[in-house]
Formats: structure tokens, sequence, C-alpha cells
């Protein structure tokens, strides 16, 4: 090559190619750097945002949560308000950061928080039934509902008298437990009460005009008030003579006294003083019983309760021979406590009416010549069956019962004779017939028989300082109606394929329900209506029955 060609300039083309080439060289760099830092970025990112969140039942959805380092810009894409936070679920939610970077992630919800509740103290009798678990604890709370109450350890069956801790344990629907300590006064009473100046008595045709509870008094260790009672069952008013009559008195616990002296009826010639005679005012008296017992509640299904209440545990069931009167028949429940289901059902009719609740006489058809009474009771708009007497089987009774609840041979009647009765009665007089009677009116009953479902204790004596035969025996006792502890279930909704903006929950993978108790198909309480006090309506007194038994 001359030396005029090598001092000539490098071509145009070559020159732009080197410098093209540059170019692309340092783009490829930048792009390189750029996408090192960005894969950095979106790592560190990803890794800032947590893949799952598990969060307890009850607490709020927060952002913060979702993050090892919340951002200042972070938020949710999917709308979480529609989220019920009470109920364990799993969620497909996705959030963002930065308007550029979001991420799919898992919330799961759970309940791992046990029922709080407090411990009722209790005082227990040695010889009456421990009380429920449930009736040992209350303000019981909890997200997913109570499942079970009950005590952690058997109970003993007898400790001496002392105060003890016994241990109950209330579990959720999610097998969760909390362990409450329960404190327990026990009392070992088998003491009966103690029965003062029995004497003997005298009757001069007029069994109405004796008190039978003059000068007599009754006590006990523990019980203020226990249940005395007066068993003249073997007494004919109609003959001269001297006949055995049986004081009773029962503590709570079951303890019993009897004590027992004479009844010297002396007729003289007068004629026999019948029931349909008494001398007593029943209706004065069960007014003054409405008013000194506050049977008066706030709704007519309360009242009527507090009336059913007293009725089956003041009066002590006895048969009585001979005809009875509605009257006379309530007159010797208020004041001898004792007599057979129509002195029960007399009873309950009378303070019935003085509270001005509608109600009527219900009876059992025939068998045998015998004939079982109760009454029939409007509450709420509706006829229900209450029963007080105190049978064997059933010292309770029953109290606004249907015809379902009742269905049993005591309780056998025409149901066309009555209105129509809760619950649904394929039997039933076309009209609404209510009873309350303003005025006493005389109606006689037939004579009594013996219903051997019934039972009238009369236990053997034993000597007493006082002079008296004296019997402490022991009756089993029945406990009120336990209170039930309310439930509540949860259910999910299935979560969708793929996540969106109204989340859904995704089946938990695990059964939260407890292995030992199966959890109710429907968690929807049932309503029950508010009472309403229906008007006293008058109308004529029961027929006189055609028979009468307990």
């Amino acid at each position: 090559m001359s030396k005029e060609e090598q001092k000539q300039p490098p071509k145009t083309g070559v020159r732009r190619s080197r410098v093209a080439a540059s170019i692309v060289a340092v783009l490829f760099c930048v792009s390189v750097v750029t996408a090192v830092v960005a894969y950095l970025i979106i790592d560190k990112a990803d890794r800032n945002a947590r893949s799952e969140v598990v969060l307890e039942a009850g607490n709020q959805i927060r952002i913060e949560d979702f993050f090892e380092e919340c951002p200042e810009d972070a938020a949710f894409i999917t709308d979480v308000s529609g989220v019920d936070v009470n109920v364990p679920a799993v969620y497909r939610l996705k959030v963002s950061y930065g308007k550029v970077f979001e991420k799919e992630v898992t919330l799961r919800i759970e309940d791992h928080t046990g029922p709080v509740g407090e411990a009722i103290p209790q005082t227990q009798f040695t010889l009456t039934k421990w009380p429920e678990a449930s009736e040992c604890v209350g303000c019981l709370y909890d997200l997913s509902g109570i499942a079970t109450v009950k005590y952690k350890e058997e109970l003993p069956k007898r400790l001496t008298t002392g105060d003890y801790e016994f241990v109950v344990v209330v579990t959720d629907w999610y097998d969760n437990s909390t362990e409450i300590s329960v404190p327990f006064h026990v009392i070992n009473d088998q003491t009966a009460p103690y029965i003062k100046g029995v004497h003997p008595l005298t009757c001069s045709g007029d069994p109405d005009a004796v008190d039978f509870f003059e000068g007599i008094t009754v006590t006990d260790d523990y019980d203020e008030t226990p249940y005395f009672v007066v068993d003249d069952e073997s007494v004919d008013y109609s003959k001269n003579g001297t006949y055995e009559i049986i004081y009773k008195a029962i503590d709570s616990v079951g303890n019993i006294r009897t004590v027992s002296t004479t009844m010297t009826v002396k007729l003289s010639g007068a004629k026999k003083k019948t029931e349909a005679g008494y001398s007593g005012n029943a209706y004065e008296i069960a007014k003054q019983i409405f008013k000194d017992y506050g049977m008066k509640k706030g709704n007519d299904v309360e009242t009527a309760r507090a009336i059913f209440n007293f009725v089956n545990t003041s009066i002590w069931y006895q048969t009585i021979r001979g005809r009875q009167t509605y009257e006379g028949a309530a007159y010797r429940g208020f004041t001898r406590h004792n007599g057979d289901c129509y002195v029960y059902y007399a009873c309950m009719r009378m303070l019935l009416d003085v509270a001005g609740i509608p109600n009527m006489a219900i009876h059992r058809k025939a068998n045998k010549g015998t004939i079982h009474y109760w009454n029939l009771v409007k509450l709420n708009g509706q006829w229900y069956h209450c029963d007080a007497t105190r049978y064997s089987h059933r010292l309770n009774g029953w109290f606004m019962c249907t015809d379902k609840q009742i269905d049993d041979k005591y309780h056998k009647f025409n149901g066309y004779d009555y209105p129509e009765r809760a619950g649904g009665s394929k039997e039933f007089k076309p009209t609404d017939t209510p009873a309350p009677s303003p005025t006493p009116t005389s109606t006689p009953a037939p004579e009594t028989s013996v219903d051997p479902s019934q039972t009238s204790v009369t236990p053997a004596t034993t000597d007493n300082p006082s002079g008296a035969t004296v019997s402490p025996t022991t009756v089993p006792t029945t406990s009120t109606d336990p209170r039930i502890t309310p439930t509540v279930t949860i259910t999910s909704t299935p979560v969708p394929t793929k996540a969106t903006d109204d989340p859904s929950p995704t089946p938990k993978t695990a059964d939260p329900s407890p292995t030992n108790t199966p959890k109710p198909a429907d968690p929807t309480p049932t309503n029950t209506p508010k009472p309403t006090e229906p008007k006293p309506t008058e109308s004529k007194p029961d027929n006189p029955p055609p028979a009468n038994e307990g």
C-alpha cells in the first residue's frame, strides 16, 4: 500500500459498524444489570410477602400480617370485606404494592381458643342428686358454640360435710377445652325435721272446724320451710270412734319424719257434715296464697308455672274416700296439704281463676270405674295440659304439655270434649270453651277410687321423747328441670377454583368437629313466641264429674 493510501481515513461504513457494536454492547450490559436488579427486587418482594397467614378466629384481617416488612402502599386486590372472621375456613387472596407487584396468598382462619365461663358455687346435700355439669358454670361463650359441658372426673357418691372443688370441662365444636374449678359446699344431712307439739284431736262432726296444726312446730337443721302434711285417711268422720292420724315432715333433701296421734270422732247424734257444706272460704284462701307466695309474674306462662310448682310441692298424695265438691277439695288442699288428683286439680283451677288465666277440667275416660283429673290451661293463646298430681313415677307432674307429650295410660281422654290443643289435635271441639269462674259454685264429686299408680307413704314408727311416735325415713326427691346450654354450629362455603375479587372459603383439610359429639346439622335456633296475657273470661263452672280418683 502506498503512503498516500495509508494516509486516507477509514471508510464510513466501517466506522459506523464499530459504533453500533459499541452501543449494542452497552445496551446489553444495561439490560443485564436491569434484569439482575429487577430479579433481586422481585425476589425480595416475593420473600417479603408471606405465602400463608393463619388468623385466630375473631380477629380482624390486616394487610400488615401478610408481609414481613409491610410497604406503605401495600393493599388487598381481593375484596376481604365479606370474609367472616368468626368462622374457621381457608381463603385465597391477592395482595400488591408498588403498583406492579402482586401475589396470591392463603388465609387460614382457625379456632384454637377454648370457651370462657364462670364457676357457679354449689351447695350440695349428700342424699340428693348431683347437679348437672352445665348447672355449675355460667356466662359460657365461644365463637363456634359450646359442644359439651361435663365433669372432668366421676363425682363421689358420698362425702362428709366440708368444702370441695370439682372441675367442669367445657369444650367447643373445634375440640378446644377449658377447665373451670367449681367450689362445692357439701352437707351430709341425714336428719329428718323435728315435729313438736303433736297432741290428740277431737272432731264433733265438722272436720273443717278442726285445726290440725294448732300448737305444732316443725324445725330442721338446714331447711327453713320443711314440707308438713297430715294424713287422716283412716278417719271415718261419719262414725264415732278413735282413729290414728299421722303427721309427716319432709325436708328439701328428702329426709322424712312421721309422728302419730289420735283423732276421736264424737258426733253426739249430730248429722254428719259433708264436704258440700264445708265452712271455709276456699277462694279467699286462694287469693291470700296467690298474694303471699308472689305468684303474679311477668306473663301468664310464668304465673301458671309458679301456681303449678306450689300445688305440686305443697300437697301430699292421699286417697280420699267419699264425695268431694270442687271448693271442698281446694279447701282441703290449701289447709290440710293432702288429697287425691281431684284436690290437685281443684287447687290449680282456683289459683288459675284468681290469676285470670283461662282453664278447665279434663279427665281420663272411666277405666274400671276410675277417673283421673287434671287441668287444661290456655297459655300463649293455646290450650296445654297441666297435671300437678305427684305420681310415684313422676313426682314433678306435667306442665304445659301437648297431647303427644302427655299421652300415656293415665291421661286417656275424649278429645272431642275439649277445644283444640297446642301441638296439633286430631280430635277437638269446634268452639273454644274457656273456664275461669269468678264466683264459687258447689260442684259435688262422686266416690273416689284408689289408683294403684299413686303411693302414700306411712312408715313404721319409733318412740320420741315427747311421747308421740316417730319414724325417720328417707324418700328420694327429683331435681328441677335442667338448664340447657345452647350450642352454635358453623358451616363454610366451598372455595372457587380461581382467586376472585369476592373470596369464598376453601374447605379445611382437617375436620374441625369433635370426634365424641356430633355437630348438629341445623344451627338455626327455634324462636319461641313472646308470651301473651289472655284476658280472663267468664263461663259456667264445670259440670259435676262422674267419678273421682287420683
